[in-house]
């Protein structure tokens, strides 16, 4: 911690950074695993895991020179977080000290919340209801999951992959149907856009209930791969090893890039790193 010139705060300093957070943006970081943070986390605090929070940094921390402070149980974990941080530059990283013991920890599940419009006249559709339109030909399944979600994961079979930024697109390749049900991973995704896709077409729409989550917890079944795409598969950047065909090519590509990464930091010659 000293090499590294990490700090730490308490709970009245903690409280201060809450306050003007308008002012200056804070992160409240739980860097314990996933299932630890849900039996009781601090207040205004966010899931992530000490190691995917150094590799994705601007994934959990989009607004530059915030504050961040990191949570843990005993402070060894919140503390190789940090020191690891300031490496890469962030100044204002903090170890929350007694963070569990120095506030009531909240214990409900964990969720962001979900701003519905006011005017949302979609109906919703039980898997087993859509299991029998499905089964009369009665319904059109459009999948608005991440594309390796569906591909991989599984999805409700026949469904229609598609993006939701490209639903005028999608309803030019869609079969016609009396009825369209949207899906997603959990439905929310797809409880969304719903409305926007009724503004396409005059065929009923539905969004099915849980998404597809909820179809699998059920028991009915699903099937994986890229097989109906009604928009092109461009909403994900494909890591090496998530390509279905060139990993090998892909992947020696990726480490000439990170060796070569080294050099080209050298040459741009603004980078901001500390060196200890």
């Amino acid at each position: 911690a000293a090499r590294f010139g990490v700090k730490s705060i308490d709970r009245a300093g903690v409280d201060r950074f809450r306050e003007v957070a308008g002012e200056r943006s804070l992160y409240l970081l739980d860097v314990r695993d996933p299932t630890e943070f849900e039996t009781g986390r601090v207040p205004g605090s966010h899931p992530a895991p000490g190691g995917q929070l150094v590799q994705s940094t601007d994934a959990y921390v989009p607004t530059r020179h915030a504050r961040i402070v990191l949570i843990d149980d005993n402070g060894v974990r919140a503390t190789m977080t940090a020191s690891w941080l300031a490496q890469m530059g962030w100044n204002d990283v903090y170890v929350y000290e007694n963070a569990l013991i120095s506030e009531v920890l909240e214990t409900a599940h964990y969720g962001r919340p979900v701003i519905w419009p006011d005017d949302m006249q979609i109906k919703s559709v039980t898997p087993n209801a859509l299991k029998m339109m499905l089964e009369a030909e009665d319904a059109v399944v459009v999948d608005l999951a991440r594309s390796l979600y569906h591909r991989d994961h599984g999805h409700i079979p026949g469904a229609w992959f598609a993006i939701r930024a490209h639903l005028a697109e999608a309803i030019q390749k869609l079969p016609p149907a009396r009825r369209y049900v949207v899906t997603s991973e959990d439905g929310r995704l797809a409880r969304l856009a719903a409305p926007e896709l009724a503004a396409l077409t005059k065929a009923e729409i539905c969004v099915l209930k849980g998404g597809t989550d909820t179809w699998r917890a059920d028991g009915l079944p699903t099937e994986k791969g890229l097989i109906n795409t009604a928009t092109e598969v461009d909403d994900v950047y494909l890591r090496p090893y998530d390509r279905e065909q060139g990993i090998e090519q892909a992947m020696n590509e990726y480490l000439s890039w990170e060796i070569e990464l080294v050099r080209q930091i050298e040459r741009d010659g603004d980078a901001t790193f500390i060196k200890f």
